[in-house]
C-alpha cells in the first residue's frame, strides 16, 4: 500500500474544531497522481508575462513561485510517481489540449444538434468583466494563445492526458482508478472547479487528495506574502472533500512502495 500521513480539517463537533492527522493507506494500483493546469507563460519554455494581460497566474512574483512549484515540487513527485509505476494524469485547458493528438481520446460526443446556451441576461456584461480584469482579446493577443503545457512537467507517452471531466473519467475507469492525488493551479479556482479539477471528479465519486505545497492560488501583491488565496483554498478543501499531503510525505510513500 502506498501510506500517508493525512490532514484535514475538522468541523464537528463545531467545540472542538482544528487540524487531525491520520494514516491514508492508498492501492497504488487504484491511485493517480494528478497535475492540472501547469503553464508555461512566463518559463524560460513559454510565453513572457505582459503587463497588459493579467492571465495564467497572475502577478510576476506569482508566476515566479509557480515555476518553482513546478520545477521543485511537482516534478520531483511526477517523478517518484513513475518510479512506483503510479499512473500520472494531466488534466489541460481545452486551448492546450487541442493542440496535442494524445490529449484527444474519449472525448465527450458533441452537444445535439440545434442545443444552445440562454441567452446573456445582461448582454455584454461579462465580455466588459473579462476585458476589464484580463486584457481586451486576451485569449487572441495575450501570452494565453501561445501558452502551453511547462516543459517541465510534461506529460510522458502513455501517460492520461485530458480536458473534460468525462473524458478524464473514462480513461481513469479504464485503469481502474478510484484515487486522486491532485497538484497543479491555481489552488482557488482551476484546480477545485475546471473540468477535470477536484469538484468535479469528486461528484464522479472519486476520492480525491491535495498535495497542499504543491500549489499555489492567484495571490496579489498585497496577498502574497502571506498566501490568502492559497491558504483559503486548502483549507475549503480540507473542510469538504479530503485530506491533504505533503510531497516529501508522497514522494517518500512512492519510494517505499518502489523498494
Amino acid at each position: 500500500m502506498l501510506r500517508l500521513t493525512g490532514r484535514y480539517y475538522q468541523t464537528i463537533p463545531m467545540d472542538q474544531a482544528g487540524y487531525v492527522e491520520e494514516t491514508l493507506e492508498l492501492d497504488p494500483a487504484r491511485t493517480a497522481l494528478v497535475a492540472l493546469h501547469c503553464w508555461n507563460i512566463g518559463c524560460e519554455d513559454g510565453p513572457a508575462i505582459d503587463n497588459r494581460y493579467w492571465v495564467g497566474m497572475g502577478f510576476p512574483e506569482t508566476m515566479a513561485e509557480a515555476e518553482r512549484i513546478m520545477r521543485d515540487v511537482i516534478r520531483p513527485a511526477l517523478d517518484a510517481a513513475r518510479r512506483a509505476g503510479i499512473a500520472v494524469a494531466h488534466v489541460e485547458a481545452e486551448t492546450i489540449a487541442r493542440q496535442h493528438p494524445e490529449a484527444l481520446a474519449e472525448l465527450d460526443p458533441p452537444p445535439p444538434a440545434g442545443s444552445a446556451a440562454n441567452p446573456p441576461a445582461a448582454p455584454g456584461w461579462m465580455t466588459a468583466m473579462v476585458a476589464r480584469h484580463h486584457g481586451h482579446e486576451y485569449w487572441v493577443d495575450g501570452p494565453s494563445a501561445r501558452m502551453d503545457r511547462a516543459a517541465v512537467v510534461a506529460p510522458l507517452s502513455g501517460e492520461i492526458y485530458a480536458f473534460q471531466s468525462g473524458q478524464l473519467d473514462r480513461l481513469l475507469r479504464r485503469r481502474g482508478i478510484e484515487n486522486l492525488i491532485y497538484t497543479g493551479f491555481a489552488s482557488d479556482m482551476c484546480l477545485l472547479r475546471a473540468p477535470g479539477g477536484i469538484e468535479p471528479m469528486a461528484a464522479y465519486g472519486y476520492r480525491v487528495h491535495l498535495v497542499r505545497d504543491a500549489t499555489l492560488g492567484i495571490e496579489c501583491p498585497d496577498t502574497f506574502a502571506e498566501r490568502l488565496a492559497t491558504r483559503w483554498a486548502i483549507r475549503y478543501f480540507e473542510t469538504h472533500y479530503g485530506d491533504t499531503v505533503t510531497a516529501a510525505d508522497f514522494i517518500a510513500a512512492c519510494d517505499a512502495f518502489a523498494r
